[in-house]
């Protein structure tokens, strides 16, 4: 593919907001909106797919997930008066 001409039309709508800000950070990374897409597009094609996890798309790290996902379910403890009380609470084994 490299080296072929890009002559195909690919089109979408999105809202006003998202194309201002789409605009905004294209500009603000120094390339067009078009060169963005044209990236997105051949990533996507040689990953086979989205060249992100859809369900993670920050990219954090699996333990940041889990710790999220505890305090969205109430899964944790404290607040704490010291450092020194939270990390025992952190390796305390249950006994």
């Amino acid at each position: 593919m490299a080296g072929t001409l890009a002559n195909a039309a690919l089109s979408t709508k999105v809202t006003s907001d998202e194309k201002t800000l789409f605009t905004q950070i294209c500009d603000s990374i120094g390339t067009s909106p078009s060169n963005a897409l044209r990236m997105f597009v051949s990533a996507f094609n040689r990953r086979g797919g989205f060249p992100f996890d859809p369900s993670n798309p920050y990219g954090l790290p699996r333990t940041t997930l889990r710790a999220m996902e505890d305090a969205e379910q109430g899964r944790v403890t404290g607040p704490f008066e010291s450092n020194e009380e939270m990390w025992a609470s952190i390796f305390d084994d249950g006994e």
